[in-house]
């Protein structure tokens, strides 16, 4: 009794140790502690787009604080030439800043970079560069080198988010100087190339001492009236810009809550601000009539209020231009329509700050308490499911596995209600493995529990069957009622030839000995080739292929045996031969074996009584598989294959058709072949090369000719040296040619024996 309690404490520490070690790897695998396993994380990513676009696009049209002063087709079209090329003259934005201010327009941010002069005029620059001098609320796009962007490349967690290693003293953008208002414009995607975060500045030295802000945080800072290289505040979980606090996703990134998919922001095209009462488009030009969309008093945008107060982002939505990001949500109607604008990726990012409009990251203490606590609890429910024995235990493991599913389910539901009511963005993958690794741990715990005593008894009946059928019958302890299953297998039959003369002059010792080596052979081939022993039948052998484990190449497999056994059986005449060199005449140089394979339907399983029963197969393909294992005696051969065997390896072994026969105690008759050995080998190769005679004589054969079929056969005979089936021919050509066939012959050789 002390003993028992004893095991039963040892197996409870056991089974403890094995469901925190199954957590600690769900931990490793999804918290990125020693490195970032990248097939989960984007596999989480994915989910995470999931959520967002099952959540769908909010309408933001009539509240949003940015609107998208985008340049289009219409704008190249309407600016009369030779301006209406790219770069367009500087005189075009300051132009637009001027109108954009008229309008009360709070922050203008221009997403170009312009590290070049102006190519029509320098006055065009000055004219920029005192526009934005003077109004002081206009960010212009930037730019730098980066390293370390391959640390940063991650949903969660990643690096410092790169350094500046090599930068112009403006940024690559000539206005910098003018308010020192730039933002560099450069976002960094995930490991699948998708953007789902913005980082609100990125480090300009080595040392991390200095930074700049991005382009979405420079046009806040014009916006909350902060000085124009002012950076957020970079505190352990938020970043802190004008008393807000923006939750971090990683080090150096928020995680950006996407309004919708591309357009979601109103959007203005770029010449209807242009247009006002001193700006001639194409249009007026040609029509010599005024339009003015900008300050018409009837209907000019200006008077609308539409950009009172508002953050306009300028840039280009002309797919030709490529300024466009893969993002996290799309309109879910096909493949790709995740795509938005470099503007409105800057956009939903600022939107997000202004609104205090955040996702929410779960804390990793708490992921990493959540994964224990699940595999925890998904490893002893699971081995309280596995220790109850009923007569149908699958009951219970398919229940466990619905529930595992169901439990998954619930968890992604669950993750889902969150984000959509509250911002939360709680991880699927780490839960979810959990719940699956303590449920697979807990199956393995008990299956090595299990299987102990079943190691004894795979030691006991290996010895007599394949180990593939011992597994079956241990894993299918059903396997072993009587009765059998219809299925194809692939049945051989092997015979040693000349053991009467090969027993003559030996006393039983000795002869055991010679037969138990042969036995010992032959069954370890099979067995190297998956195959099932059936039974010995004196110096036979019966094997077959398929079952218990099904078996794809089956036919294939039996007859890589055969070529092998005939091999063996080689090695094993000369090495007879020469250990028993007194006895030479007596027969051993003679021993072969003779090879039957047939493939087809059989009954397979248990045959016998309650008490004592064998694995087998019966039926006529297992018969017919012996027969040919006869018949090879008529035609000298070593090996002869069934048709139906042939035609599943055809490709992949070298054959002789020998005949077409009736077998005794069948009606119909089968075409039966040499197995010479496996495509490819050369030796084989050769040898059917040098029976093209043979052929041309079947040939002639089939068609009555019997004259030249003979003729054929003899030629065969004389390069070959000995051949066996050329011989059987030419004594029915000489039949045939005394005594010719009647008109309906139709060439089957009938077997009048066994």
């Amino acid at each position: 009794m002390k003993k028992k309690t004893k095991d039963g404490r040892k197996n409870n520490y056991l089974k403890i140790i094995t469901a925190f070690a199954a957590a600690l790897i769900v931990i490793i695998l999804t918290q990125d502690i020693f490195f970032t396993f990248v097939p989960l994380r984007q596999l989480e990513q994915k989910i995470y787009d999931t959520k967002l676009t099952r959540r769908g696009a909010e309408n933001i049209k009539e509240t949003a604080h940015v609107i998208i002063l985008e340049i289009t087709q219409d704008s190249y079209d309407q600016i009369p030439a030779p301006y209406n090329i790219w770069p367009w003259p500087r005189s075009i934005f300051a132009k637009l800043i001027e109108n954009l201010n008229e309008a009360g327009a709070k922050a203008i941010a221009i997403d170009i970079k312009m590290s070049n002069q102006d190519q029509f005029s320098a006055a065009n620059d000055s004219l920029l560069f005192y526009t934005i001098r003077k109004y002081k609320n206009v960010v212009v796009g930037g730019a730098v080198d980066i390293v370390g962007e391959s640390q940063i490349s991650s949903i969660d967690y990643g690096g410092s988010g790169g350094v500046v290693i090599k930068q112009n003293y403006n940024y690559d953008n000539i206005f910098f100087t003018a308010d020192s208002s730039v933002g560099i414009v450069q976002v960094q995607n995930d490991y699948d190339g998708v953007f789902r975060r913005y980082r609100p500045f990125i480090y300009t030295s080595l040392t991390n001492e200095r930074r700049i802000p991005s382009f979405g945080f420079a046009v806040l800072n014009k916006y909350f009236g902060l000085h124009s290289l002012n950076t957020a505040e970079n505190e352990d979980e938020y970043f802190t810009l004008a008393g807000k606090k923006i939750p971090k996703f990683d080090e150096s990134h928020m995680l950006i809550n996407f309004y919708g998919p591309a357009r979601t922001f109103p959007h203005i095209k770029l010449i209807d601000v242009l247009d006002d009462k001193d700006f001639n488009t194409t249009d007026e030009i040609e029509f010599d009539e005024k339009i003015n969309t900008w300050d018409n008093d009837d209907y000019g945008i200006l008077h609308t209020g539409v950009f009172k107060d508002k953050i306009v982002i300028i840039g280009s939505t002309m797919p030709e231009d490529k300024d466009i990001f893969p993002v996290a949500i799309s309109k879910g109607e096909r493949k790709g329509d995740n795509l938005i604008y470099g503007v409105e990726l800057h956009a939903n990012a600022v939107e997000n700050v202004i609104r205090n409009d955040y996702i929410e990251i779960q804390p990793k203490y708490l992921r990493v308490i959540q994964i224990v606590l699940l595999a925890l609890i998904a490893f002893f429910f699971t081995s309280f499911l596995k220790d109850k024995k009923i007569h149908r235990q699958y009951i219970l493991e398919i229940s466990n596995v619905i529930l595992l599913i169901a439990s998954i389910y619930f968890i992604y539901e669950l993750s889902y209600y969150l984000f959509e009511n509250y911002n939360v963005h709680v991880r699927v993958i780490g839960p979810s493995l959990a719940l699956v690794l303590g449920y697979f741990s807990s199956t393995a715990f008990h299956f090595i529990t299990e299987r102990k005593q079943n190691t004894v008894i795979k030691g006991m009946f290996s010895h007599y069957v394949s180990g593939a059928l011992v597994n079956e019958l241990i894993n299918n302890p059903d396997k072993l009622r009587l009765g059998g299953d219809k299925k194809e297998l692939t049945i051989l039959f092997c015979d040693m030839a000349g053991f009467t003369t090969f027993s003559e002059n030996k006393d039983p010792e000795e002869l055991v000995k010679y037969i138990n080596e042969f036995l010992s052979e032959m069954t370890e081939i099979i067995l190297e080739h998956k195959g099932t022993l059936d039974k010995y039948l004196g110096d036979a052998i019966m094997a077959f292929w398929g079952a218990p484990i099904e078996i794809e190449n089956h036919e294939l497999l039996a007859c890589k045996t055969a070529l092998l056994m005939q091999e063996r059986i080689a090695l094993l005449r000369d090495k007879w031969l020469r250990g028993d060199s007194s006895n030479k005449s007596s027969g051993q140089a003679g021993i072969s074996i003779r090879i039957g394979i047939n493939s087809g339907n059989v009954v397979v399983g248990n045959m016998g009584g309650k008490n004592r029963f064998d694995y087998t197969v019966m039926g006529d393909s297992v018969n017919l598989a012996s027969r040919l294992e006869g018949a090879n005696k008529q035609y000298g051969t070593g090996t002869m294959l069934s048709d139906s065997t042939y035609n599943a390896v055809k490709e992949n072994v070298v054959v002789r058709e020998l005949d077409t026969i009736r077998v005794k105690g069948k009606k119909l008759p089968t075409t039966v072949y040499e197995l010479i050995g496996l495509a490819g080998e050369e030796q084989a190769l050769s040898k059917l090369k040098n029976m093209e005679k043979y052929f041309e004589g079947l040939k002639n054969y089939k068609a009555k000719k019997f004259l030249e079929a003979k003729s054929c056969f003899e030629e065969c005979i004389k390069i070959l040296g000995d051949d066996a089936p050329s011989k059987v021919y030419i004594e029915r050509c000489n039949v045939y040619i005394d005594n010719p066939p009647d008109d309906n012959w139709d060439g089957v050789f009938v077997m009048a024996t066994k």
